[in-house]
């Protein structure tokens, strides 16, 4: 019977986890409250990076009301994207072409290129390398100063 409950409990958080995702949530991560498979589940979720805003004097992804705590996973396909790889081409040349990648093509699409490119900046950055967009390789990495007076700069 425990065995029932638990495969239970695993269907229900993956029906919820495609459903957010469907619904413009990259990374969803959801949390057991307590210890028994019908206590209630707390989800944490991250919206999507669907455009971009200056923040802190740079160009950086963020979602369409402006915060920049946003990610962007393999698959999503927006002007956060678009962002996201102009920023990999103006700041990271030489990382993206010892992966073979330079230049990326700016087309919006979170593809096989876009995510190695990712997981070279994210390894010269010295972050985690998953090829996922979120808050730590924001802060991690350099994005494009719109003004040209610093090419490009790190933000918080």
């Amino acid at each position: 019977m425990n065995g029932e409950k638990e495969m239970a409990t695993r269907v229900t958080r993956r029906a919820t986890t495609v459903a957010l995702m469907a619904a413009g949530f990259a990374a969803v991560q959801l949390v057991s409250a307590g210890a028994a498979a019908a206590d209630p589940i707390t989800i944490l979720a991250t919206p999507t990076c669907s455009t971009s805003v200056t923040y802190q004097g740079a160009l950086v992804p963020s979602t369409s009301g402006g915060s920049v705590t946003c990610n962007m996973v393999r698959g999503n396909f927006s002007e956060g994207v678009r962002r996201l790889q102009d920023t990999m081409n103006d700041c990271y040349r030489t990382a993206l072409t010892r992966v073979g990648v330079y230049p990326l093509v700016i087309d919006g699409d979170f593809g096989g290129n876009t995510e190695r490119a990712l997981r070279e900046v994210q390894r010269v950055a010295g972050t985690a390398s998953d090829g996922q967009y979120g808050p730590n390789t924001r802060r991690a990495m350099l994005h494009v100063d719109p003004d040209f007076g610093d090419p490009c700069r790190r933000v918080s």
